[in-house]
């Protein structure tokens, strides 16, 4: 019988999960072994799967983009492979759900228990960012400069409003931010090689961002590369720019922003810069990030 643990943010969605997780454990118990667990504060959901995951098949996690990330990173320090590690799955209860737009995790909880009984994983790429003090693991994308100013003062302004609403409500706070910015240049090296000095960068496992915006077509997180995309230093009205081309035909097409792909990437700079993972606040450079070829098996339709 497949063991199944479930990993619950009770707070995602205004209480949101805490419903799709009791639908879907009612389901599944009728043919799995399932415990449960809730999410107190940031970082028990890496605690809990990184404790408990290594006794189950396969770990759920039931909330937003930032708890897949955390029990993510649970998985990471189990084994030192895909086949060391439980199988991951995702029901979203969030608002952004960007891994939703990216992998179309399956949405209902009552069409999730027999997706989490019957289909198949794979194995995904997983970027791991090495800093002063530790490392961290992402699935979607990890950002330093302007995005990840933005997610600190998103962050910084949390009231239980997340997603559009989220994005008008701290507005205020993400111009204020945005302007106080110096945007230090970011040194950018890939796989050995000096890429050029950026005002932004973001590392792309996957093609798309929060509210539809893409970062780059061809990102595809089952090639075992990671797609960088440079945003060159220049007036801050370039920032309309840029995010009107990130609507539209991606920020990678845009004129004068650089891009590779590698599978080794080192970001540093003389100034304080931060840093973003999969829409969660993550410190600052330097970082030196690693692509690990189908490190987790993800359950996908």
């Amino acid at each position: 019988m497949i063991s199944c643990l479930v990993v619950v943010n009770p707070a995602s969605g205004g209480g949101l999960a805490r419903k799709r997780a009791a639908i879907l454990c009612r389901g599944l118990s009728r043919s799995c072994r399932v415990a449960v667990i809730e999410t107190r504060h940031r970082g028990d959901a890496a605690e809990m799967t990184a404790r408990r995951g290594m006794d189950v098949d396969r770990v759920v996690a039931v909330g937003g983009d930032g708890t897949l990330n955390e029990v993510l990173n649970g998985l990471m320090r189990i084994g030192t492979g895909a086949h060391d590690r439980p199988e991951l799955g995702f029901l979203p209860a969030g608002t952004a759900n960007v891994a939703v737009q990216a992998f179309g995790f399956v949405q209902n909880p009552a069409a999730a228990v027999k997706f989490f009984l019957e289909t198949d994983s794979r194995p995904v790429d997983v970027g791991v960012a090495r800093f002063n003090d530790g490392e961290r693991a992402f699935l979607l994308w990890l950002g330093a400069g302007f995005d990840a100013v933005v997610i600190d003062a998103l962050n910084a302004s949390r009231t239980g409003r997340m997603g559009l609403p989220g994005l008008i409500y701290g507005l205020p706070r993400m111009t204020a931010a945005l302007g106080r910015y110096a945007a230090p240049p970011i040194s950018v090296s890939v796989d050995g090689a000096f890429l050029g000095v950026a005002a932004s960068v973001i590392l792309a496992n996957v093609r798309v961002m929060a509210f539809g915006a893409v970062v780059d077509g061809s990102a595809d997180p089952f090639d075992g590369r990671l797609d960088v995309v440079a945003v060159p230093p220049g007036s801050r009205l370039n920032l309309l720019r840029v995010v009107r081309h990130m609507m539209t035909s991606g920020l990678s097409t845009l004129h004068g922003v650089r891009h590779r792909s590698g599978i080794r990437i080192r970001l540093a700079a003389d100034d304080r810069v931060p840093l973003q993972l999969d829409g969660e606040p993550a410190g600052g450079l330097p970082a030196a990030v690693r692509l690990e070829r189908g490190a987790v098996r993800l359950l996908l339709s």
